[in-house]
């Protein structure tokens, strides 16, 4: 699960620079907002392929979920021409 080991990493960093900014005496919402931008930053340099492979994979879920609505739509589709060529055809017959 290269998406959630990414997570994983992205949080811990959060929270060590967290508690780097509670413990030299940044105690409010500010330490907060500090600490996700530093963070991200962090994140951002220290851990690109740890990024591309979690996007890769992450790619890979959104195809596979697209081509399976695909796939189901497909299937919708089939049926409901089905459907409406048993209609006309029941009119047909009504009108005999």
């Amino acid at each position: 699960m290269k998406v959630l080991a990414y997570w994983a990493a992205r949080t811990g960093i959060f929270v060590v620079v967290l508690i780097v900014l509670w413990s030299v005496g940044w105690r409010d919402i500010l330490a907060v907002i500090a600490a996700f931008i530093v963070a991200w930053l962090i994140s951002y340099l220290v851990l690109p392929n740890m990024r591309e492979r979690a996007k890769v994979q992450m790619d890979a879920w959104v195809s596979r979920s697209h081509a399976r609505q695909h796939s189901e739509d497909s299937v919708e589709d089939a049926e409901a021409e089905g459907g409406s060529q048993g209609v006309s055809l029941e009119r047909d017959a009504d009108r005999e």
